[in-house]
């Protein structure tokens, strides 16, 4: 005799009847929290965005969703969300395959200012397209606060041909002119993106005015042009600007000359706490002028001078002595720079003590 057959509950029918047809009529109506978890536990992966996204909220839909498209990705670095993982990674991906001759402009610009609600940053691998980054900020108004473009082209094999990597003279003047109005972006890495003088220069014209961003990353550029005149365009923005707080060179080629002008700039500034001047073919008369940016500089609490081996003994006992007068410097590496062993040592030791006393001070206000 067959066992009978057990029907499903009539509440689980109706999760799957809701689940199916949730293109054509988008809606949970006034279910309670747990049906609507079981719906959205089986709804389809494939649903249009545009319908999803303002009705789910629930992160396991968005970890499925996410798992189904990109093999081994973490919600970390974007806010620990896997439905704003979605949606920037999706808008990347749009904007990295972007082929004016093939995409549509209007198409683009419609998931631009969809995806501004969920969108924090933007990090682009690549850009063969060199559209205007501008429209990004047109459509996506208060967004994204972090972007990272690289001009690089990804699995390029054996068509490999320098010419199609890193910014041309037009994109960092579209960028500019886009940076002169931002108020919503604060992060900027345009690292290794075969920079020169000119192309910073332009950079430099949209930074002037800006007050958004805090983080700047222009490192990585030695194999290019960004000489002492790249640095006097960087250095007119330090003079007078009040909203960085992070400055990243490294890696380029700005020489001695070019390291003295920034450090000449910064000696005042207001704001910077963390400054990256590693590996620049600086010498003495940029370390002479470092030396005295950190005595007079009360805001720098990172310094990385590292691999800039023209300081030699003499302009690492300067520096020692000027960090040993500065009372907020609380990291400072000069690795490879020449120093004797007793200078780097009694830099270590006072930074240590510095360190130290911080984190005691603040022991004893929590304790209080």
């Amino acid at each position: 005799m067959n066992a009978p057959r057990s029907l499903p509950a009539l509440k689980d029918l109706c999760v799957q009847v809701v689940a199916l047809n949730f293109e054509e009529n988008p809606t949970f109506g006034p279910l309670p929290e747990k049906y609507i978890r079981k719906i959205t536990n089986i709804l389809a992966l494939d649903l249009p965005l545009e319908l999803v996204g303002s009705l789910i909220n629930d992160e396991d839909y968005w970890k499925r969703r996410c798992n189904a498209r990109w093999k081994s990705l973490e919600p970390l670095a974007h806010g620990n969300s896997y439905k704003q993982m979605y949606f920037e990674r999706n808008l990347q991906d749009a904007i990295e395959q972007y082929t004016p001759s093939m995409t549509s402009e209007n198409d683009l610009r419609r998931l631009m200012t969809y995806s501004r609600r969920f969108v924090q940053t933007l990090n682009l691998r690549q850009l063969p397209s060199h559209m205007d980054l501008g429209i990004i900020f047109d459509c996506m108004v208060s967004s994204p606060s972090s972007l990272s473009v690289h001009y690089n082209l990804q699995n390029v094999g054996m068509e490999y041909d320098r010419s199609l990597f890193g910014m041309k003279l037009a994109d960092c003047r579209n960028l500019a002119k886009a940076l002169e109005s931002n108020e919503t972006l604060t992060y900027l890495d345009v690292s290794n993106n075969g920079l020169d003088d000119d192309k910073v220069r332009m950079l430099a014209s949209g930074l002037v005015e800006n007050m958004s961003i805090t983080h700047l990353n222009i490192s990585h550029n030695k194999d290019n042009q960004i000489h002492t005149e790249g640095a006097k365009s960087l250095a007119r923005v330090l003079k007078t600007n009040q909203a960085l707080t992070s400055l990243n060179l490294r890696l380029n080629r700005m020489g001695d000359e070019g390291c003295k002008v920034v450090c000449d700039a910064l000696k005042t500034n207001p704001s910077l706490g963390s400054l990256n001047l590693a590996a620049n073919s600086a010498g003495k008369n940029a370390v002479s002028a470092l030396a005295a940016m950190v005595r007079l500089n009360k805001t720098l609490t990172q310094l990385d001078v590292s691999c800039n081996s023209g300081f030699g003994p003499d302009g690492c006992e300067q520096l020692r002595r000027a960090v040993e007068n500065n009372s907020s410097l609380m990291l400072c590496d000069m690795r490879q720079c020449g120093a004797d062993p007793d200078d780097a040592f009694a830099v270590a030791e006072a930074l240590r003590a510095r360190l130290e006393r911080r984190d005691r001070a603040r022991v004893l206000s929590k304790g209080g």
